[in-house]
């Protein structure tokens, strides 16, 4: 059984989690990035909290919350070798820690499992901007 946590990404967690990022089935357009230089550069900004999605020991993939034209964005990559329950305690996880509201993702409308990961948190489809849908994880009423 798998036990997912996040940490803050550290430098020695750059490989791997650049490496899952790369090989990820996922499709968050965000998330692209050219070479390691970019996904360094990506993960240094300023609006980038990058964190490490761990199983066990073992970096599996990247969780990471970012400002986009003033709106905060989850994004998540996991290797395909990783269970896909994995990747929905990875965003519950990334959810809890990542308290503002309202929570946006983007994906490619192409993207099953995405989709079906961000209805289950309770994420609803919000946009659509071309060939991708936007969801958003609305406040909650307290």
């Amino acid at each position: 059984m798998t036990r997912i946590e996040l940490r803050d990404l550290r430098d020695d967690d750059r490989d791997a989690a650049y490496a899952a990022l790369r090989a990820s089935a996922s499709t968050w357009p965000r998330g692209q990035v050219e070479d390691r230089t970019a996904f360094d550069a990506w993960v240094n900004d300023d609006r980038v909290t990058a964190r490490a999605i761990v199983d066990g020991a073992t970096v599996v993939g990247l969780a990471a919350t970012l400002d986009v034209n003033g709106d905060r964005e989850a994004l998540l990559a996991i290797s395909p070798e990783t269970p896909r329950e994995a990747a929905t305690e990875a965003l519950r996880l990334l959810t809890l820690a990542e308290a503002e509201r309202p929570l946006y993702a983007c994906v490619a409308a192409d993207d099953d499992p995405a989709h079906e990961t961000l209805a289950r948190l309770g994420f609803v489809e919000h946009a659509r901007d071309g060939a991708d849908i936007v969801y958003v994880l609305p406040p909650t009423l307290e």
